[in-house]
């Protein structure tokens, strides 16, 4: 079968590249696609004002858009088989397991139902019966994976055009559309001192929401399963350490002065890592 006579799907995070990326299908710019996005149930206020303004557009301008809800990462955050990357007293972080049960699957399982499938069990969709982009940018290309998935093909829109996050921002400036804040659940672990900060200032409700996530789970409720976590803390800033007692405004100069202007990029973004 011929690629272009294949079904395109963006797994949309609401986060800077894949809106550009449902953006440009809507426009023309690109194919029409499919856009799935897997709510976890926990995201910032932001994200959800995105989510609400470009879905709303895009079923407007002709896409398809599907919202999947019914999940709570806060309250399974902590979970075996789902945990987030928490940082720990014994080192870390733990293995993110996060992203796979909470975007990757559910999206994984919606294709197959949009392709008349069951969303888990046999049969299932012939090899190539699916193109899936992701929001990856040239700064980024390491992240850019072949499928793991059999049915899924792939493909990288933003590295065939050769945008990176700049060239993006700038995409949606220029047509006079919101730009999104980086797309993470709002006690992501990933966060840097600056975003930890803007949500401090800015976002009072939400800075709470994560101090208490942060201490409800300090005692590993995974070791205390016997889940294979032996560490007796668990932290969602990175140094190991309660986040409402943290020096955030010293981590974000230091980050300023060792990474510059150009900030590390995390993995949880696209919503689809790893594929």
């Amino acid at each position: 079968m011929n690629e272009n006579d294949v079904p395109r799907f963006l797994s949309w995070g609401c986060g800077l590249q894949s809106t550009v990326i449902g953006e440009m299908s809507a426009r023309g710019d690109l194919p029409r696609c499919t856009v799935i996005h897997a709510d976890t149930g926990w995201e910032r206020q932001a994200t959800i004002d995105i989510r609400e303004f470009y879905s709303e557009r895009w079923r407007a301008m002709g896409l398809d858009v599907h919202i999947l809800g019914g999940q709570d990462i806060r309250k399974d955050g902590a979970a075996e088989h789902k945990h987030m990357p928490f940082f720990t007293d014994a080192g870390g972080p733990m293995q993110r397991q996060c992203t796979r049960h909470f975007k990757i699957r559910p999206v994984r399982c919606k294709v197959r139902e949009l392709l008349g499938f069951d969303p888990s069990k046999p049969p299932h969709p012939k090899p190539g019966a699916a193109v899936m982009w992701l929001g990856i940018t040239v700064d980024e290309w390491t992240r850019a994976k072949p499928s793991r998935i059999a049915f899924m093909i792939n493909r990288y829109p933003l590295l065939v055009a050769k945008m990176d996050r700049d060239d993006c921002t700038a995409w949606l400036e220029s047509r006079g559309l919101p730009v999104p804040v980086k797309s993470a659940c709002i006690g992501c672990p990933y966060r840097r001192a600056s975003e930890w900060i803007d949500i401090r200032d800015n976002a009072p409700e939400e800075w709470r929401q994560a101090v208490e996530f942060d201490e409800a789970n300090r005692d590993n409720p995974l070791a205390s399963r016997g889940a294979g976590s032996t560490a007796n803390e668990l932290y969602i800033w990175r140094e190991a350490e309660p986040l409402s007692e943290a020096d955030l405004d010293d981590a974000a100069r230091r980050e300023r002065r060792y990474y510059g202007t150009q900030m590390p990029m995390f993995a949880c973004e696209s919503g689809f890592c790893g594929v």
